[in-house]
């Protein structure tokens, strides 16, 4: 990607830029980041976001951008120009609204969205604040609250009369997941009828941050503790807050380029298309949406209903209802061929979940490789590339290999079983044909059942064993290659 060359900036009309060194560090050095990313793409002459004031504060901050952050890809602005967008819908709707934008850093969006009534308190650690108004003075109407988005004082600045917007852009996934609950549930409890904007990370990038990403060799991504997947926001939105009137997904990709054309792809992909970055719009009700509400409690039968036919309708049978107890005890199989299934359904499961965490830690790798090859196409890991289908191919034909064998073994114990029954049947007609009186017959018929219940509970522990062993020994070259990928990539 070319270079993009910055006019030069100023401080104040007709003034030459002075530059001012930032002096920040860990999660506040990321405004310098955003304002990169934003600056850059307000002096294309394709650019989608226009921003003199982004670019104004590049040119005068001391700041080797291109060395930390490497060249900008664009999507951090498409992120605060679909941001804009919906601020204007609201604005449109709320002129005299006021907007709360948290952790905001060197973000000039109340410049590039003003109407000239809208009221707007920027929220941001005491160091962010004081770099922000070397650039951005505060007035009557954009005024500067240093404090954590954490702290609930910034609230006591908020008149809601008219209207509340939150945005909270490049935020919420640098603080702890129960962090983001308590904030959103403060905001939910202290705004009802508010909007809120934020963006946020999938699993697979925040365990790489934790890991420790490097964007370029000269930055190191601040860890991001709270990474949630597309279609699991909505649910745990709701399961933090009652209140919860909507949710819309906001457009959030890179603007041009492969890295476009790879987002489109990737919406495609049913594996991975909820595993992408999500810039989400929520509303919140004035009051609790009971329909939506989500328990977090699950609540059990102490006993479960049995279902039976009668004539045609489906009728549930209260079996908490006083029943006769049967005097005749049937022989069931001993606790420890039941253990025994127990035992290989938790390690199947055990191995499972390892193999879930591999697997997650193998995509995040390969993912992250993808998106160095589309910056850097030359540089590109083509050997890594070259095996993922070929590896994929040979683990899951070896899979299938294995499921076509088990399955054959299972279809000739199942025949077995079969032919034993036929049998069985046949000798217990006979015996019960030659029975002499009611008694004897009533007789037969008890031994018959007896043993009919033995076999059954026999036949369904022996097939639950096989298909629990089948499974495992499927699963066997999958396994055996996502550990192979796990350690190649993790050296």
């Amino acid at each position: 990607m070319p270079r993009v060359n910055l006019p030069t900036a100023k401080t104040r009309e007709g003034e030459p830029a002075r530059q001012i060194a930032p002096d920040l560090a860990d999660v506040s050095e990321t405004m310098l980041w955003a304002l990169h990313n934003r600056a850059s793409e307000a002096a294309r002459s394709d650019g989608v976001l226009v921003d003199p004031d982004s670019v104004r504060i590049h040119n005068a901050i001391d700041y080797n951008f291109a060395r930390h952050f490497g060249d900008p890809v664009g999507s951090l602005a498409v992120r605060a120009a679909e941001i804009d967008r919906a601020l204007r819908r609201w604005l449109e709707r709320h002129p005299d609204g006021f907007v709360v934008s948290l952790g905001e850093g060197l973000e000039t969006q109340v410049r590039r969205v003003d109407n000239g009534r809208v009221r707007w308190l920027s929220v941001d650690l005491p160091d962010a604040i004081r770099l922000r108004e070397r650039f951005l003075a505060p007035t009557d109407r954009f005024r500067h609250a240093a404090v954590s988005a954490l702290d609930p004082a910034w609230m006591e600045a908020v008149d809601p009369s008219s209207g509340v917007f939150i945005v909270a852009q490049g935020l919420l996934m640098y603080l702890e997941p129960e962090s983001v609950r308590q904030l959103f549930s403060g905001i939910a409890d202290r705004f009802p009828g508010a909007e809120m904007v934020f963006d946020a990370v999938p699993r697979w990038f925040s365990r790489l941050t934790l890991l420790g990403l490097k964007q370029t060799p000269h930055y190191r991504v601040p860890p991001m503790p709270w990474g949630i997947n597309r279609d699991e926001l909505e649910l745990t939105l709701r399961r933090w807050h009652p209140r919860l009137a909507g949710v819309v997904f906001l457009d959030y990709s890179a603007p041009r380029g492969l890295p476009l054309l790879l987002g489109h792809m990737i919406r495609h992909i049913p594996v991975i298309r909820h595993e992408v970055p999500t810039l989400v719009h929520v509303t919140i009700a004035t009051t609790v949406c009971r329909s939506a509400v989500i328990s977090n409690t699950v609540v059990l039968r102490a006993t479960a209903p049995a279902f039976s036919f009668e004539g045609r309708g489906l009728l549930v049978k209260d079996l908490t209802a006083p029943r006769k107890r049967h005097m005749t005890s049937i022989n069931v199989p001993g606790a420890g061929a039941i253990g025994d299934v127990f035992a290989v359904a938790t390690r199947n499961a055990s191995r499972g979940g390892n193999l879930a965490i591999a697997a997650s830690q193998v995509l995040a790798k390969r993912v992250a490789l993808g998106m160095a090859a589309a910056l850097d196409p030359l540089g590109a890991d083509h050997v890594e590339f070259a095996r993922i289908i070929p590896e994929k191919v040979e683990a899951f034909s070896a899979a299938g290999m294995i499921m076509l064998q088990q399955s054959n073994q299972a279809n000739g114990q199942m025949t077995r079983l079969a032919s034993d029954e036929v049998v069985t049947t046949a000798r217990a007609t006979m015996a019960m044909a030659g029975c002499a009186s009611p008694a004897a017959l009533a007789a037969a018929q008890g031994r018959f059942a007896l043993a009919w219940f033995d076999r059954a509970a026999s036949n369904f522990i022996a097939m639950g064993m096989l298909a629990l062993s089948a499974q495992d020994a499927a699963m066997t070259p999958i396994r055996q290659m996502v550990a192979a990928n796990a350690e190649r990539l993790g050296r």
